[in-house]
Parts: structure tokens; C-alpha cells; sequence
């Protein structure tokens, strides 16, 4: 386009040369300043670590985050009796078959209610499994066990469709809640099993 315009083809060469070296020098020293950048890894804590890493931008820093909430993090997770709610198991002293089930209140209340179950309204599995085979009644420190701390919601969900299913499998689990639709995805998963 410029030879048409009338330029002398030296001088042509010429400024495409000199445009080329400077996008090689501009290139370069990009890369160079990429090479020579120092990181740091941030736990994401929505939105208050967007604010201490906007401070960041305009230095040589490269920031990452890495999350809270993996799946590691989740499977390996210690379950410990003083959680209030999640997944729990009720346990039967005489067969030893195990009740799983989930609670958005405190494993103890619900353990209360399983009782008031079995000695008024049997509408528990676990209430009518006491009541129907004549099984003996433990106390709680016995008979409850909390699997997985965790508040309500989908996840736990999950959870409890996953213990049912160990459970299952070790045919522990009582009879009226058999797991008839295994879930692939539960192969995967190697949760440490002290049942």
C-alpha cells in the first residue's frame, strides 16, 4: 500500500524493520518481566480478599487462590459428637443394624424424639424396628453416632444418600430403608469405614 502511494522501497523496509524490532524488544521484555514475577497463593474468601489483592495489580506479584471447600477436603474431614446437626446413625444394641438419617437440629433432640417415637407414635423406622422385633432400647452415648457434621441443604442430601449406601453394602442398614438405586459416583469414594 505504501509502494503505490508513492514511498521508495528503502525507506519502506526500513520502518518495517524498525516496527519489528520494536515489537521483538516489547515481546521480550513482557516475557522477561512474566519470568521474573514473584506469586502468592491466597485462600478465596468472597468478597474480602478481592479488596487485599486489588492492592496487588500493579506490582511484579502474581496472585492464585486455592479454595476452601475441595473434595479432599470434604472425605477427610474428622467427624467429631459435639457438632449439634448432619448425618447421624442410630444404632440397635440387639441386631446391630444401623438407622441413617440426617438433622438440621441437634443429634440429642433428635435422638429425644426417637424415643418419644417408640414409646407413643412409632413413625421412626428405627421406632418400629425397636417395637416390632422386641429389641432391646440403648442409651444415646450407645446408640447415636454423628457421621458427618454438616448444616442442612442439598449436600447433605448427598451425604446421607452416601452413608445409606456404605451402609447398604455392609449390610448394616435396617430393612425398611434398604437402598434399592445405587449412585456410580459412591465407587469413587474411599471414606475411612468404622462402622
Amino acid at each position: 500500500m505504501a509502494y503505490t502511494s508513492g514511498f521508495l522501497k528503502h525507506i519502506i523496509y526500513r520502518l518495517r524493520n524498525k516496527e519489528m524490532a520494536k515489537n521483538d524488544r516489547t515481546t521480550q521484555t513482557q516475557a522477561m518481566e512474566q519470568h521474573n514475577r514473584k506469586g502468592l497463593t491466597y485462600t478465596y474468601h468472597f468478597p474480602s480478599i478481592h479488596k487485599v489483592t486489588s492492592l496487588f495489580r500493579r506490582t511484579n506479584l502474581k496472585i492464585a487462590f486455592h479454595p476452601t471447600n475441595t473434595l479432599y477436603h470434604q472425605l477427610s474431614q474428622k467427624c467429631n459428637n459435639f457438632n449439634p446437626n448432619g448425618i447421624y446413625q442410630l444404632k440397635c444394641n440387639t441386631c446391630n443394624k444401623v438407622y441413617i438419617v440426617q438433622s438440621g437440629i441437634p443429634i440429642t433432640v433428635r435422638h429425644k424424639e426417637h424415643l418419644r417415637y417408640i414409646n407413643n407414635n412409632p413413625t421412626s423406622a428405627y421406632a418400629m424396628l425397636i417395637l416390632d422385633n422386641r429389641h432391646e432400647l440403648g442409651l444415646a452415648e450407645e446408640t447415636l453416632k454423628l457421621l458427618k457434621p454438616y448444616t442442612k441443604g442439598t449436600r447433605m442430601n448427598c451425604w446421607e444418600a452416601l452413608f445409606m449406601d456404605m451402609h447398604y453394602k455392609h449390610n448394616i442398614l435396617i430393612s425398611k430403608q434398604q437402598v434399592t438405586d445405587t449412585n456410580p459416583l459412591f465407587e469413587l469414594t474411599h471414606i475411612p469405614r468404622d462402622l
